[in-house]
């Protein structure tokens, strides 16, 4: 019989705050929307400028004609020596 009383107590004690506090929760959770949509607007807006400024650096980078090597570098050796030999004149020290 205590057991239940002070059960009851307890759930009354917890439960109370709650029913109390409902208008204040929805001002919290709509606090707490407006922050998380500003915090998502600063991200988009930081991606759209690192977005823009990576475009317009290629765009530089690329204005400029890079010097390519030959086209060996696409072609696939058809031997050991053939591989042996690019990878020797790939790295050698400059």
């Amino acid at each position: 019989m205590k057991n239940k009383i002070f059960s009851l107590v307890i759930t009354l004690i917890l439960t109370a705050n709650a029913g109390f506090c409902t208008q204040t929760r929805t001002v919290a959770i709509h606090d707490i929307m407006i922050k998380f949509i500003i915090a998502m607007f600063g991200v988009m807006l930081a991606s759209i400028v690192i977005w823009a400024g990576l475009a317009i650096y290629n765009k530089i980078l690329t204005g400029r004609n890079p010097v390519s090597n030959d086209d060996e570098i696409l072609k696939t050796p058809k031997t050991i020596d053939d591989a042996v030999k690019f990878f020797i004149n790939k790295n050698r020290l400059r």
